[in-house]
């Protein structure tokens, strides 16, 4: 029996609901009894393991999160086909519901979801070990289910945002892991930053604002499938490519911590591109250096490089203190470091029929996937440094000396730093109800809908919305947009500016929750004071 996942005020049900069945009614190929059985065998495999394992109480819980997860599968499915029928304009989307990588993805994603609510003791990847999942396939369903559900509690969308960047950072990167596949089908590269992202996100001194995604994503029938790839040369953004999606979140990722580096070791703006040129080098032209390793250890070892080839003193040992006082530092990384290269030159070996190891090693743990009577070796992120980054990255780095004589390397573009989330946010499926940032280039009633700008549309346009969507009437295809000026900012940052709504219903409350969390990831997201750093 599937209870109603928590946070959501409807009754509890069992299984799908009717709207669900009467989509799955509509495809070619009727899929309920196939979604059954996948959920049902998951789930299996869930408490088989915690039965096998843990105490009664834990138990308990663990079937608890079972049945919270079966209840978010069947409620987030029914928004996701949803969203994709209107996308794609069509009522039969039966091959999409037939991936059975996508769907079991989505059900790990639910069982995550209920294993953060209910405090289940099963810290991520654990679940992925127990469902033999690997994390580069999880992690792409993590955005689709927030795009699909906006019901989710905040400490659950933190920690989802959490798990998809140790997979971004190091999960995917490990020698067993399918991300090798699509990198050898791309000329055994990485795509670049330009390659990967769109124009509008790419830093311009000469503009402020930040376009919205030309090619929001929708279910990515080609996940873990799709090896087509277009030649390294072509400078042009990708766009649902799975391998050009993961490079762009990994290159923001990057993007971000690298400024807070550079603003704790007070680097100029045109020393952090040259690094950001050779980090990106790295991962492009290197890409094997990523092999069981972590993205902070090569960005750390290019911020050193690059400062040394340029005579800027900054101490490697400063470098990683700076790291460390991070809130996403982890002492492994400075500390446990893969020094040897065995089998490094030619691309890791994956096993192509999508059945990992049962245990999925990360780069904080000893990897078991190099054969052979040597034991490999670890050391501090120095000595890797010394032996491994220097031998790969010397002869690109001297480029940049101020002695070299010959032309620098051009400097790779760098993700714009942006003050919102340049995507629109779901509120609900039924009508379509959406908060984006404030663009009046892009945003009009004619290709969105009914809008309403705060602090500056009259509430009556609030209420003509409200009394829409209270008698099911919609003045457009596309829905509703409920689009949100740009936050004034003081001299202390972004300004703590709350929604505040006289009529309380449900989803405008859900629209003040979101207008909040907003502001608060703008007041979290500026730079704070350098701590003393942890030395152990």
């Amino acid at each position: 029996m599937a209870t109603e996942p928590q946070g959501n005020l409807q009754k509890p049900r069992f299984g799908p609901s009717d709207r669900l069945i009467s989509m799955f009614r509509a495809c070619s190929r009727d899929p309920t009894e196939a979604v059954k059985a996948r959920l049902k065998r998951m789930l299996h495999m869930f408490l088989l393991h915690h039965w096998g394992n843990v105490g009664n109480v834990t138990k308990e819980i663990a079937v608890k999160c079972s049945c919270e997860a079966a209840a978010w599968y069947y409620k987030i499915l029914e928004n996701m086909v949803s969203q994709e029928r209107r996308r794609l304009g069509v009522s039969d989307i039966s091959g999409i519901l037939e991936i059975d990588l996508i769907q079991c993805c989505l059900v790990a994603c639910c069982l995550e979801i209920s294993i953060c609510s209910n405090c289940l003791p099963c810290d991520f990847p654990r679940l992925l070990q127990i469902l033999k999942m690997a994390p580069y396939h999880f992690w792409r369903v993590i955005e689709l289910v927030l795009r699909a559900e906006a019901g989710l509690p905040r400490a659950v969308v933190r920690h989802l945002a959490q798990v998809e960047d140790k997979v971004l950072e190091s999960l995917a990167w490990t020698s067993n892991s399918p991300l090798w596949e699509e990198i050898q089908a791309n000329e055994g590269h990485l795509p670049t930053c330009q390659q990967a992202t769109p124009p509008a996100w790419l830093e311009d001194p000469k503009r402020k604002d930040l376009q919205p995604d030309p090619n929001p994503p929708g279910v990515d029938v080609s996940v873990g499938a799709d090896h087509q790839s277009p030649s390294s040369a072509v400078n042009r953004p990708q766009g649902s490519n799975s391998l050009h999606l993961f490079a762009r979140k990994v290159y923001s990722l990057m993007g971000r911590r690298l400024r807070a580096l550079c603003s704790t070791l007070d680097i100029s703006d045109e020393l952090r591109l040259k690094i950001w040129t050779c980090f990106e080098y790295s991962l492009v032209h290197c890409t094997n250096l990523m092999v069981d390793r972590h993205l902070d250890q090569l960005l750390m070892c290019a911020i050193y490089i690059i400062a040394k080839i340029t005579k800027v003193e900054i101490p490697f040992k400063r470098i990683m203190k700076s790291y460390k006082s991070q809130p996403h530092a982890s002492k492994s990384v400075c500390k446990n470091v893969l020094i040897s290269e065995r089998n490094m030159e030619n691309s890791p070996t994956v096993n192509n029929n999508g059945d990992h190891s049962n245990s999925i090693p990360t780069p904080n743990t000893p990897s078991t996937h190099y054969p052979g009577p040597f034991q490999e070796q670890r050391g501090n992120l120095i000595y890797f440094y010394n032996q491994v980054f220097t031998t790969k990255m010397q002869h690109f780095a001297k480029q940049f000396a101020l002695t070299s004589g010959g032309d620098t390397p051009p400097l790779s573009p760098y993700p714009q730093q942006s003050k919102v989330s340049p995507h629109r946010h779901q509120l609900c499926s039924s009508p379509s109800i959406y908060v984006s940032p404030y663009n009046p280039e892009t945003l009009s009633p004619r290709t969105t809908g009914l809008c309403y700008y705060f602090n500056s549309s009259p509430p009556e346009r609030l209420r003509e919305i409200n009394n829409m969507i209270k008698t099911g009437r919609s003045p457009s295809r596309r829905g509703y947009v409920v689009s949100l000026d740009e936050e004034e900012e003081g001299e202390d940052g972004p300004s703590a500016k709350r929604l505040r709504l006289d009529d309380q219903s449900a989803w405008q409350r859900r629209l003040r929750n979101v207008v909040n969390d907003r502001v608060t990831r703008l007041n979290q997201d500026q730079p704070s004071p350098v701590t003393k750093p942890n030395m152990h």
